[in-house]
Order: C-alpha cells, then sequence, then structure tokens
C-alpha cells in the first residue's frame, strides 16, 4: 500500500504538535503541556513507521526465489564504429 500522503501528514503533523508543545510549555507548566508532546512522538512514530516500511518492500521483493534463479545477462560488447576504407 502506497502512502505517501499519510506519511507527509504524520510528519507535517508531527512538527506541528512539537511547534504547539513549545508555545504551551512557555507559557504553562510541563504537566499541563504534557498531553502535546504525547502527541508529537505518537505522529512522529508513525511517519517512522511508515517510512520504514515503504522502504523495505524494494527489498523483499528483491530476494524472491524466482528472482534468484534467473541467470545474469551477457554483458554487451562494443562495436568498432569506424569502418576501415579499402
Amino acid at each position: 500500500m502506497k502512502t505517501p500522503l499519510v506519511e507527509s501528514l504524520l510528519g507535517w503533523t508531527s512538527l506541528g504538535f512539537f511547534a504547539l508543545w513549545i508555545l504551551e510549555f512557555r507559557r504553562t507548566e510541563f504537566v499541563d503541556s504534557y498531553w502535546l508532546l504525547m502527541l508529537c512522538l505518537a505522529c512522529l512514530w508513525g511517519f517512522q513507521y511508515l517510512r520504514r516500511k515503504r522502504g523495505a518492500e524494494p527489498l523483499l521483493s528483491k530476494y524472491t526465489p524466482e528472482n534468484r534463479q534467473q541467470k545474469p545477462k551477457p554483458k554487451a560488447t562494443i562495436k568498432p564504429s569506424i569502418k576501415k576504407k579499402k
């Protein structure tokens, strides 16, 4: 499942909650602004999970049994481009 939109939204939401936490922390005590910090961390962990999940998909498909049995392609040979004149 491709989720670049959800991934982006979680990343930006995490930054937004962090900015709100900083502003709220300056205004009140830590105990009163703790919930904003937890929302920031939850969104950040969700962002990291989706990013790593998306990054792991190509690695798993590379090592399937069908791909292991394929023979490597022969290398292309370079042909001379200049012909000798008679």
